[in-house]
């Protein structure tokens, strides 16, 4: 089997290769009184969700080389017995369930990547466990169809996602695992691993992470992404480089900006999507720029917001408003993900079609607007020019986020800036 170096150094390079998750039985797993718990505003429907993201895989199997399904890298990786030890009594140990392993140890590979993902019902065999409002005892995993959160694939590494909430912890154990033993990619260990348990005081998600060219990194502060953590990402990352630069925005700690990518992605070489509000607008996000080298952080300045900090390095970019120029619009397509795009090539994205006035913006910035199922049926194929993808996803964009939060590239082309 060849395997696929890992090679990502910018947000919009073209994909080789990229890894996701089509949402399961896990998503059933939960009810309205339950979904706060595992970070959903609501329970989403299976089948609803199950037809949109078929839309988000039909258009990434046509522009994209390589299409990994993180289930079944799991199940690949299970097949090995020291492998598969290692992942149960990771697993089994975060959740104080260390009895279960050898019960989990007997299941098949695809069986047993199947229930990692659906979770292990509680026997309720104790007073303890008969009295305990939970159903199960390793939860499932209903947010592992977001794959960009719990790794971060940069330069030539993975970093592990040390995630915020309890509940996403798994999901970074299995995909360490997967980079760690799968035979196909090809992993030279990582700059951060998130899971290793001194690294419990610091927080990083992928969502926050942007890869904008070698020497220049944007990070979301947030409530999902620590000073703390990015200090460490800085550390790590300019450990062999004679400069890295590395601009932080700070988000509002709220359910609408968990993650940066939320309120801002790249679109192509000169063009951004953004949430005008928080990264333009009077009332713009802070930014700060954090000057690296060798491993050391050297300075960092201040800036009153991200536009200006990116044009200290020869940025000069053409900010698209997520829903628009009205205010009220643009508040509602930013809370359905609206800003969340994700590129697979530049000037080639994909993002969700109910956000209508998003996609006017696009347009009028130069985007052709092309069906995703004029793409998956060979009607259409993606033009020289710019274009956005537009994909079904009023219930996707229900569970919290857009195209790049369900997507994980682990290999793009370089691009000539």
């Amino acid at each position: 089997m060849q395997k696929t170096p890992i090679s990502n150094h910018s947000e919009i390079g073209k994909l080789n290769t990229v890894i996701i998750h089509q949402p399961g039985p896990e998503m059933e797993n939960m009810t309205p009184e339950t979904a706060h718990e595992v970070l959903f505003d609501d329970i989403i429907s299976l089948d609803l969700a199950l037809a949109e993201h078929a839309q988000l895989s039909g258009v990434l199997n046509k522009v994209c080389g390589d299409v990994l399904e993180f289930s079944d890298l799991l199940a690949d990786v299970l097949t090995d017995e020291r492998d598969k030890l290692d992942v149960l009594e990771a697993v089994c140990q975060l959740h104080s369930q260390q009895e279960l392993v050898d019960d989990l140890m007997a299941l098949d590979p695809k069986p047993l990547a199947a229930q990692l993902f659906e979770g292990t019902l509680m026997v309720k065999n104790n007073l303890e466990k008969f009295l305990s409002p939970s159903r199960h005892a390793i939860p499932p995993l209903p947010n592992a169809f977001f794959t960009r959160d719990a790794v971060m694939c940069v330069y030539d590494k993975a970093i592990i996602g040390s995630m915020a909430h309890r509940v996403r912890l798994t999901e970074a154990i299995l995909l360490k695992s997967i980079f760690n033993d799968h035979p196909k990619l090809e992993s030279r260990g990582f700059h951060f691993d998130g899971t290793r348990k001194d690294n419990n005081d610091v927080t990083i998600e992928g969502g926050d992470l942007l890869v904008i060219r070698d020497d220049l990194l944007v990070i979301g502060f947030s409530e999902r992404t620590s000073a703390n953590g990015i200090d460490r990402l800085a550390e790590r990352l300019s450990k062999n480089k004679e400069k890295l630069d590395i601009i932080v925005v700070e988000l509002p700690k709220i359910r609408a900006t968990i993650h940066l990518d939320m309120i801002f992605t790249m679109l192509d070489v000169d063009t951004v999507m953004s949430f005008a509000p928080l990264i333009t607008g009077p009332n713009k996000c802070r930014a700060f720029h954090m000057h690296c080298q060798q491993g050391e952080i050297k300075q960092i300045t201040e800036y009153s917001g991200l536009p200006k900090a990116l044009l200290n390095f020869g940025l000069e970019l053409n900010f698209v408003n997520c829903g628009g120029d009205d205010a009220f619009t643009q508040e509602r397509e930013q809370w359905t993900s609206g800003a969340n795009f994700f590129t697979f090539a530049p000037g080639h994205v994909i993002g969700y079609q109910h956000n209508k006035a998003t996609l006017e913006s696009l347009n009028q910035a130069g985007f052709e607007i092309i069906s995703a199922n004029d793409i998956i049926n060979d009607k259409i194929t993606m033009p020289i020019g710019k274009a956005a993808v537009a994909m079904q996803g009023s219930e996707l964009s229900r569970g919290g986020g857009g195209c790049r939060c369900m997507t994980l590239p682990v290999h793009r082309d370089p691009v000539n800036w």
